[in-house]
Parts: C-alpha cells; sequence; structure tokens
C-alpha cells in the first residue's frame, strides 16, 4: 500500500508494477481474511510512513 501511495504522488505509473504487487498481495491474502480489521491498520500505517517519507510528517514513531 505504501509503495502504491508514493507512486502515486510522484507521478509513477503504478499500472506497470500492478503484477509484482498482485503477487505479493496473493501471499498477504489469507492473513487479511483472518483479520477483517488488519487492512485498514495496514493503510494506516502505510499512509504514516508515505508521509514521512515525503516529508510530511515529523513524527518517526510507528
Amino acid at each position: 500500500m505504501g509503495a502504491s501511495f508514493l507512486s502515486a504522488q510522484v507521478g509513477i505509473n503504478y499500472d506497470e508494477l500492478t503484477e509484482n504487487s498482485a503477487a505479493y498481495l496473493q501471499g498477504w491474502l489469507k492473513v487479511l481474511k483472518a483479520d477483517k480489521k488488519l487492512v485498514f491498520k495496514a493503510a494506516a500505517e502505510a499512509q504514516k510512513a508515505a508521509d514521512y517519507v515525503l516529508g510530511k510528517s515529523r513524527k518517526t514513531d510507528f
């Protein structure tokens, strides 16, 4: 998710990266299906990380 957020922010065509991302996410499907709230937590953490990389946040504790 973080890669997706950063790619969109800096103008990288994420469609070219989808094949690798799909394979990576396939491995997480079982975990995500077992814990329905995990995807929201992961998205929030990915956004915080992307904001940090882009200099939008001064907070360093993840």
